[in-house]
């Protein structure tokens, strides 16, 4: 039996975002595989874990920020598990050499847009992730654009690369409209919906101009901004109004009912390590229009509309047309059905677990 231990902090948040989905889903599909292995869950203290029994526990590290790092670092010297599995910092892997290393690659935003974030953070990341690249064992890409993107910026061998690409979970399809949802969030009756953090990266202000195009053709639809609130986020809550609306985070069991009272879904973001939240709507048989960047047009491929990421206008036209064409919208719902169904938490757990098992 392999032991494999996994920083499971941001999987244990009730307002878990792109990277505690992917862990919280992945360590579910894992123990649902049955892998002949026993999972050490790495958390601050006070921190909850909520996973069906199996071969788990968690370990609370009792320290937080930079010294939480330490502390699993000193941990890791006694080789307590076979394999350390890194999913949310390269601090680790910068720093340990105690016990094989898997690191997990999410996106590069650091080197892409580095103006999207805190300049400290920045500053971290790039110091701490040339090292941590070169010193794991593996690496796991969370889509075949980051892998390209790791070769591209770090001279990474593309054989120690594994792409295990994130899923649209099994709660999302298409469902009748759920009142009580539309009530509890105060949503319209007809709206274009965005989900995920609110912050610059995502390209929300375009997405509000372009709207204010739209809503002169059709002026009953509202646009619906829906996510936990992130950094530099207040100039674009500043723009809430009659038509604009941001109900603020999606519980997690609500997202699926969130999504099939929407219309359309839009996801304009400049750079994604993969984006969830388009496979998600897909998913659910709502029309989905992507920006033309980073790993987007990899993941819907072909089963969304692509539109150039800084046109404003090309971005309203797209709108414009899925409102105003049923048989478009149509369309893409079966489109986007088909194409949600390729990826599976399952077998993301499963190309996990082989890259994995090598180094038990």
């Amino acid at each position: 039996m392999i032991t494999v231990a996994i920083d499971f902090r941001e999987a244990t948040k009730s307002t878990r975002a792109g990277k505690g989905e992917y862990v919280y889903q992945l360590a579910k599909a894992w123990l649902a595989e049955g892998f002949d292995s026993e999972m050490t869950l790495l958390t601050q203290a006070g921190q909850t874990v909520t996973l069906p029994p199996g071969r788990w526990r968690q370990k609370m590290v009792a320290s937080s920020g930079p010294f939480w790092h330490w502390q699993v670092a000193m941990w890791l010297r006694h080789r307590p598990v076979d394999v350390y599995l890194s999913t949310q910092s390269f601090v680790i892997p910068a720093i340990s050499r105690a016990v094989p290393v898997v690191t997990t690659l999410f996106d590069f935003t650091a080197w892409r847009y580095p103006k999207t974030h805190l300049s400290k953070a920045v500053r971290l990341e790039k110091l701490l992730a040339r090292r941590a690249i070169r010193r794991s064992a593996h690496l796991l890409a969370i889509s075949e654009f980051t892998k390209r993107e790791t070769v591209e910026l770090f001279g990474v061998a593309p054989g120690k690369i594994t792409v295990t690409p994130m899923a649209a979970g099994e709660q999302f399809k298409p469902l009748l409209p759920d009142p009580a949802a539309r009530a509890k969030y105060h949503l319209p009756e007809k709206f274009i919906l965005y989900l995920g953090t609110i912050e610059p990266r995502k390209n929300l202000s375009r997405l509000i101009d372009a709207f204010g195009v739209v809503s002169q053709q059709f002026p009953d639809v509202k646009l619906v901004l829906a996510g936990g609130v992130g950094w530099q986020s207040e100039p674009v809550l500043a723009r809430a109004d009659d038509k604009v609306i941001f109900p603020g985070y999606i519980l997690d069991r609500d997202r699926p009912a969130v999504y099939n009272l929407a219309t359309v879904f839009v996801f304009p973001s400049l750079y994604e390590g993969f984006g969830i939240p388009p496979l998600e709507a897909m998913a659910c048989g709502i029309p989905t229009i992507v920006s033309d960047r980073a790993s987007l047009p990899e993941v819907v491929d072909g089963a969304a509309a692509l539109v150039p990421a800084e046109d404003i206008t090309a971005l309203a036209d797209a709108m414009s047309q899925l409102l105003s064409s049923s048989g478009m919208r149509e369309t893409l719902k079966q489109a986007g059905i088909r194409r949600a169904r390729e990826f599976s938490w399952q077998q993301t757990a499963r190309l996990t677990w082989e890259a994995v098992k090598r180094y038990g």
